[in-house]
């Protein structure tokens, strides 16, 4: 039942976009996501996620790509984090040490975040578009759905699903998709790592606010631009 309510959301969220004038690729194969990213224009690659630096595997992580006459004009990136017993804080701590090459770059996470975020993670990162789709809410809403729901689908048996945005993007939180927002959710170390600010803000979903989502159908309705 989850799998099927899932291949109809995404559905919707396709068609969305498709009358919209868009359309998607998503892609686990990485020698083509590689090639991809590049068409974005995208400047820089975060650590976590640059495929020149991490060995991911297949069912590891997916890329799913916004196409417009033929074009492809941004993308984001999900990756599955399989924690175990390990809690969320020390799982950040030593990947930030052997990302970032820095000796214990991370200082502190906010509380909430450390008590919530356990299990099976989907983290999404790589957030990128082109210039000319600033303030078309409407297209990054039904691609960022259509992300999470793929994610889901990929990765059934996940607990919670994050993603780290600018505080200045902190009004994005429910066209992302995401059920709440944490500010301030993580403290570096000075000098912090290039790109990563104190006032970042995470935003995350539980499994179970995905299937109340699910369960109550589209009660927010598409903006007009």
């Amino acid at each position: 039942m989850f799998q099927m309510d899932l291949t109809e959301r995404a559905a919707l969220h396709l068609a969305r976009l498709k009358k919209l004038g868009y359309d998607v690729v998503a892609s686990d194969d990485f020698a083509e996501i590689e090639r991809l990213v590049q068409q974005t224009g995208k400047p820089f690659r975060s650590p976590m996620f640059d495929l020149r630096r991490n060995d991911f595997h297949k069912g590891q992580a997916f890329w799913l790509f916004l196409v417009c006459d033929g074009e492809v004009i941004g993308g984001v990136a999900a990756k599955q984090v399989a924690l175990g017993a390990e809690s969320f804080w020390n799982y950040m701590q030593r990947v930030s040490e052997r990302q970032f090459d820095m000796d214990a770059p991370l200082r502190a996470m906010a509380a909430p975040i450390g008590e919530r975020v356990r299990g099976n993670l989907v983290y999404f990162g790589e957030l990128h578009f082109a210039e000319r789709m600033r303030g078309r809410r409407s297209v990054l809403r039904e691609h960022s759905r259509l992300a999470i729901v793929l994610a889901a689908m990929t990765w059934p048996d996940f607990d919670w699903m994050y993603a780290l945005i600018p505080y200045e993007h902190r009004s994005l939180q429910d066209v992302y998709g995401f059920a709440m927002i944490t500010h301030h959710a993580l403290t570096w170390c000075d000098p912090a790592p290039y790109l990563y600010r104190n006032d970042l803000a995470m935003v995350y979903s539980a499994k179970v606010d995905l299937l109340h989502q699910l369960a109550v159908g589209e009660t927010d309705q598409p903006a007009k631009h």
